[in-house]
């Protein structure tokens, strides 16, 4: 039986930076940090930033609306200076947008019309963090997806669960606390797992177990996954997920790795799984049908663009392209 694929470490789990947590503080006042030395800002706004030539855009304070929520991000490995973000809201980014617009026609470049586009863009652009996080340093990926998730966790609590009062931010926005009672709260993480299903048929042929989604475009084919219940291990939600889906019993399991999935606030915990036995009947509600492929049939259908697959910057993807690359270490 062959022995399941090592998966590389995912794109948005790649980080140059120390979150250094000792020194956000115990509010939202980061005034101390912005006066250190080097310290800058980077941007989020709705899952989107500012990037431009090949990494985020870096902003000092006096180029930032003043409506905005600080988050103390870290401190980079290789310079020492500190990073804050910044969550704009809708008016946020317009006052920001007209700054930019302004200081581009003065300095005759390209701006957030920019014609080469993404993240090679000579001026700053908007671009989410789906489309370029495959493609950022990892100093800006360990930066950015953090923001995102924390952006996404502030628009959801502002007010106390408990109460229903205005909550106000704390630690340097990686905390909300409601002033009345001084109960805290703090962003969350829902655990799903994530997984490759594999089987060996009677031709000794290694396959890949793909299902489409109901809601996906017609072509497009991805690995299993499934939010982990309340009481649940990780290794039961692997069992239950794959039966519940695909109607198959898995026989064993192996842990691959995770990656961070701030849409809006996931954990992606990765396995390989090997199938008990090839017979597949899907939910057809979540899943409408999958397929048993082998390498050469995955490869195929993805270079004639009839399978579509997971885009590089998901942990899915990177089940699929280990599992592809075994295939060719063993044959060498």
């Amino acid at each position: 039986m062959n022995a399941f694929p090592q998966l590389p470490l995912a794109r948005l789990s790649r980080s140059g930076s120390d979150r250094n947590y000792l020194q956000r503080g115990t509010d939202a006042d980061l005034s101390a940090v912005w006066e250190r030395p080097g310290t800058t800002a980077i941007v989020t706004h709705r899952g989107e930033t500012l990037a431009s030539q090949g990494s985020l855009v870096r902003l000092h304070r006096d180029e930032l609306p003043a409506e905005r929520i600080d988050v103390y991000l870290g401190r980079i490995k290789d310079s020492g200076h500190d990073v804050i973000g910044a969550i704009l809201d809708d008016a946020g980014r317009s006052w920001l947008d007209s700054r930019l617009e302004e200081a581009t026609v003065r300095a005759g470049t390209g701006g957030l019309d920019d014609d080469i586009g993404g993240l090679d863009a000579l001026g700053p652009v908007w671009l989410h963090l789906r489309e370029i996080g495959a493609e950022l340093p990892d100093t800006d990926v360990g930066l950015l997806t953090p923001l995102v998730a924390l952006a996404n966790w502030h628009a959801s609590y502002g007010h106390s669960p408990r109460t229903g009062r205005p909550t106000e931010i704390r630690a340097g926005g990686w905390a909300r606390r409601d002033p009345e009672d001084g109960s805290e709260y703090f962003p969350r993480t829902d655990p799903a797992v994530i997984v490759a299903v594999l089987a060996t048929g009677d031709d000794g042929e290694e396959r890949l177990l793909l299902a489409h989604n109901a809601l996906w475009d017609s072509k497009r084919y991805s690995v299993l996954a499934g939010f982990i219940e309340a009481g649940e291990s990780a290794e039961g939600a692997v069992v239950r997920e794959i039966h519940e889906e695909v109607g198959v019993e898995v026989l064993e399991q192996a842990y691959a790795g995770s990656q961070p999935w701030p849409f809006p606030a996931s954990l992606m915990l990765a396995f390989y799984a090997r199938a008990a036995h090839a017979e597949v009947k899907v939910d057809g509600t979540e899943i409408l049908h999958a397929r048993w492929f082998t390498r050469a049939e995955l490869r195929a259908g993805m270079e004639a663009g009839e399978i579509h697959v997971p885009s590089p910057v998901s942990i899915a993807r990177a089940l699929i392209d280990a599992w592809l690359a075994a295939g060719e270490d063993s044959q060498r």
